[in-house]
């Protein structure tokens, strides 16, 4: 008897935002194009995009792209357009813009600053809302619909700056709407959660004597993500391994929220 691959996405599209740094939209790109799906790849540096793409083309699979700034809503529903134009369809999101903002450490100031609240807000939880707005339908036409935000174990508890915890915790209460509201239509909606990841964002802190030393004994596994470990997480939400799960929350965090 032989058996289907339940990784194999031979035919179906994902687009990714995020996607142009070495981070988790860059190497789930890589991922989701190694088993089989053509990937639409967004970001804002175009450069960082094409180096991407041209990674990907060089591993044999398919990969385009859009320059896109994810806070502008109009902007969301051209690198949708674009998307389908290029490839035909479109079948899975993979939502990982995002950026930290201003620090803890910058105290009270930088906790009630208006401006990084609203630019947080713009790119971690807006960006999510108008890729899903002008995207979902698409992701219902064949079945196959498979939507993935990228939160954070912020979203679990408080860490990180108000800001980046808020988005981070409104993406997991979208989770559960989104969920119920678009799986009879065949799209599911699951929301991935990464601890303390090793990427261009966050490598400098990992190399932070002071900090590892704070951080690894939280961490029962005793060491910090990689991008392949959030990939490889990634894959799954996307693929038919993960088929009779909605609004549901994969921690990938090496124990920490133990």
């Amino acid at each position: 008897m032989v058996m289907k691959d339940p990784f194999d996405l031979t035919g179906r599209v994902a687009l990714i935002t995020g996607a142009s740094s070495h981070g988790i939209g860059n190497e789930s790109a890589k991922m989701l194009a190694a088993h089989g799906a053509k990937v639409f790849l967004t970001a804002r540096r175009e450069d960082k995009l094409k180096e991407a793409v041209e990674e990907i083309e060089a591993a044999g699979g398919i990969a385009s792209y859009k320059a896109t700034d994810v806070a502008i809503e109009e902007q969301c529903k051209e690198a949708v357009e674009a998307c389908i134009a290029e490839f035909g369809r479109l079948d899975i999101m993979v939502l990982s813009a995002g950026i930290n903002g201003l620090s803890l450490s910058g105290g009270m100031e930088a906790t009630f600053d208006s401006d990084n609240w609203k630019k947080v807000q713009s790119i971690n939880l807006d960006g999510v809302f108008y890729m899903i707005k002008y995207g979902w339908e698409e992701c219902s036409k064949h079945g196959v619909g498979a939507i993935i935000p990228v939160a954070s174990l912020a979203a679990w508890r408080a860490e990180g700056s108000l800001a980046y915890t808020a988005t981070k915790g409104a993406i997991r209460s979208m989770t559960h709407s989104l969920g119920a509201l678009l799986a009879p239509h065949g799209v599911r909606v699951n929301t991935f959660y990464p601890g303390l990841i090793d990427t261009d964002m966050t490598h400098e802190a990992t190399l932070y004597e002071p900090f590892v030393k704070s951080k690894m004994p939280k961490i029962p596994l005793g060491r910090f993500g990689t991008v392949d470990d959030c990939a490889n997480a990634v894959l799954f939400l996307a693929s038919d391994a993960s088929s009779f799960m909605v609004g549901q929350h994969l921690l990938v965090d090496g124990g920490e929220a133990c």
